[in-house]
């Protein structure tokens, strides 16, 4: 199981809850088909299935007796009111109204505490510490921005910035403070988090984990607990964590719409075709223009279009740049959809992207380096076929949905030019597990495909 399967699923079991890429061709020309206020009745009703099914989950003893009657009762309301509708629009076949559906769909309580603050919280089982910031605007029935700040280091000394500190310096008293959440995980004394690991030495692997869980553990707090914006997930990379940041982003290249390096450095050793579809904004100074300007290069040629630059004035961490970053944040949102998705692993066990994952793969570190695992899918939704590259990969899957191709017809795979004609059926269950296990209301794909390459 990779750790974010891990840690959505235990983010599931709570019962609360620029686009370069463009759309799928055909997504336009295909319109919701009912009304809003059909729409927003079947939300209502799925929104406290899903609240129930995940109370019984976690429930034990005589409680699951309990949870177990509410679930079956919120589950025969939803279907009876799905059944109704799915005879007159078919909707599984509708991706508009699935979105419209499924949007919001988490149930998430009120704060029992004051807006507009930074405010910090432990994990106390995982002795992990984090800080958060609700907009006091907030609430519940509305998701919000979400930017996941990395504050970095104060000095070359490496000792971390405190996350008000950053906060003081970067996003208080900005436009943003007003309409979005920021989450600041509190990286522990002595973890560098820019440094690549070295798998072959001992300890490396559980190290490489433990950075992973500082970000993603405590990010799935704020997931949990409040109305995130499940498009509009940015990250923030301050100074010693801009290499960890690309690589992390590679490895779950879906959870975000973008990321500000504010003190971007090489990246020689790290793949960035798994960057593929997320946009990139740098900060350039005088003193690391020649840095930025290489990086920028390197990422133009691995991911067309899809870097920014802009020249900060001040000193890091550029306060005076927050506008020109607010602009630049306001324009981007996560496609999970994209007609092209590009998978290059950076590790071994994280190696799913949008919708395109590969279950078996030759390892990255016996693989000479024109070898290494890369997967490159993409939808022709007018011609009904998906054409796929694999290096290094046995098997693979494909999660479907009618953005991508027309599931009532036959559809073709072309996997390193060999061809495959493919019919698959949808299902509820196929598009309810999917969003269970991303807790993710924009994961909607009612069919999936998985095959092996061919020799």
């Amino acid at each position: 199981m990779s750790l974010l399967v891990a840690v959505t699923s235990f983010v599931v079991a709570s019962p609360f809850h620029l686009a370069p890429q463009g759309t799928p061709q055909e997504a336009a020309a295909r319109p919701a088909q009912l009304s809003v206020a059909e729409q927003s009745s079947l939300r209502d009703k799925l929104s406290k299935y899903l609240a129930d099914d995940s109370a019984h989950e976690l429930a034990s003893g005589e409680q699951r007796k309990k949870t177990g009657r509410a679930r079956e009762k919120s589950k025969q309301t939803f279907d009876t009111e799905w059944d109704k509708f799915d005879k007159k629009v078919k909707l599984l076949a509708s991706p508009a109204d699935l979105r419209a559906i499924f949007e919001n769909c988490f149930l998430v309580k009120p704060p029992s505490f004051s807006l507009g603050q930074l405010r910090k919280e432990t994990i106390k089982e995982e002795g992990l510490d984090y800080s958060f910031y609700l907009p006091k605007a907030y609430k519940v029935d509305k998701a919000l921005r979400t930017v996941l700040v990395l504050p970095g280091v104060a000095d070359t000394a490496g000792k971390w910035t405190k996350a008000v500190d950053h906060w003081t310096a970067t996003w208080d008293q900005s436009a943003a403070a007003a309409d979005t959440i920021f989450h600041f995980p509190h990286v522990p004394e002595g973890v560098e988090l820019d440094l690549i690991p070295d798998y072959n030495r001992e300890g490396a692997e559980e190290e490489d984990r433990r950075r992973n869980k500082i970000v993603l553990g405590t990010f799935g707090e704020v997931l949990r607990g409040f109305h995130v914006d499940r498009s509009r997930v940015f990250l923030d990379l301050g100074r010693g964590t801009c290499g960890f940041g690309l690589r992390f982003m590679s490895m779950f290249p879906d959870r975000f719409a973008g990321a500000v390096l504010r003190k971007p450095v090489a990246v020689d050793d790290l793949r960035l075709g798994g960057l593929f579809g997320i946009p990139l904004l740098l900060l350039r100074t005088p003193d690391n223009a020649q840095v930025v300007d290489a990086l920028k290069a390197k990422l133009d040629a691995a991911i067309p279009e899809l870097t920014t630059v802009i020249d900060a004035t001040d000193a890091y961490p550029h306060k005076a740049s927050t506008p020109a970053i607010e602009e630049w944040l306001g324009k981007q949102r996560r496609n999970l959809v994209p007609t092209k998705v590009v998978i290059e692993p950076n590790h071994d066990m994280y190696n799913d992207a949008y919708w395109a994952k590969i279950d078996t793969a030759d390892s990255l570190l016996t693989s000479p380096a024109d070898k290494k695992p890369r997967l490159e899918v993409q939808a022709d939704r007018a011609g009904n076929r998906i054409t796929v590259k694999a290096v290094g990969v046995e098997r693979f899957t494909l999660y479907l949905n009618d953005d991508l191709v027309d599931l009532d017809k036959e559809f073709t795979v072309v996997i390193n030019d060999k061809a495959q004609v493919e019919k698959r059926t949808r299902t509820f269950r196929e598009l309810r597990e999917g969003v269970k296990n991303r807790f993710d209301g924009e994961f909607l794909f009612p069919a999936r495909f998985t095959t092996v390459v061919p020799k």
